[in-house]
């Protein structure tokens, strides 16, 4: 099991929230992990078979504005993972207000707003979509892959809406063949098929 530790951190506006940090190498890149209706302890299993080149933390953010701080307390870009779709809106807004305080995003079931779409495309994204899930439907997840230039499209087998809890493994293998490079190769919109995340395919 994956070591966690609980930290209050003071935000230039006043305000403090709560960050959950798993235990990582001091070189490891930052992961924000955005998940407001999830506990920490749903991500462990996720977080064991992350690579080691990111290290993860969960944050109890509210806002866009909260969540643009928190990266400049961080001091750089991170790759922000969005589980749900109030987190998907958040990330969404932090992007089209802030494009650099992102490095890549990973979206999982929830959709980007047809009205953020245009402001982001440019940023790499990898959309995870649980196979089995309800709350985005495999057409709005195949219409936002299309609408977005850089962006991969995954759906993970035995997955309702929490890729990251329903098949850990299966996820993270897909968030890693993402922050390993692979998204770097997509040259067009829309121009790659949706991703099979098994062991074989990837």
């Amino acid at each position: 099991m994956v070591e966690v530790e609980k930290v209050a951190v003071l935000l230039q506006s006043g305000k403090t929230i709560d960050v959950h940090a798993w235990s990582g190498s001091d070189k490891a890149l930052p992961m924000i992990i955005v998940a407001p209706e999830s506990a920490t302890s749903d991500w462990h299993s996720f977080v064991e078979f992350l690579s080691p080149s990111h290290s993860p933390i969960q944050v109890d953010v509210t806002s866009a504005h909260d969540l643009l701080l928190l990266i400049w307390e961080i001091g750089e870009p991170a790759l922000v993972l969005a589980q749900g779709q109030s987190a998907v809106e958040m990330v969404g807004e932090l992007v089209v207000s802030s494009p650099a305080a992102a490095s890549s995003i990973v979206i999982s079931d929830g959709e980007i707003s047809e009205t953020n779409i245009s402001s982001i495309h440019e940023i790499e994204t990898l959309i995870l979509r649980g196979r089995q899930g309800k709350a985005l439907s495999h057409e709005a997840a195949v219409r936002m892959h299309a609408s977005l230039r850089n962006s991969i499209l995954t759906e993970p087998e035995n997955c309702g809406d929490f890729p990251a809890k329903d098949n850990p493994d299966a996820t993270a293998g897909a968030v890693n063949w993402f922050i390993g490079g692979t998204s770097a190769k997509i040259d067009s919109p829309g121009g790659s098929e949706p991703v099979d995340p098994t062991p074989s395919a990837l």
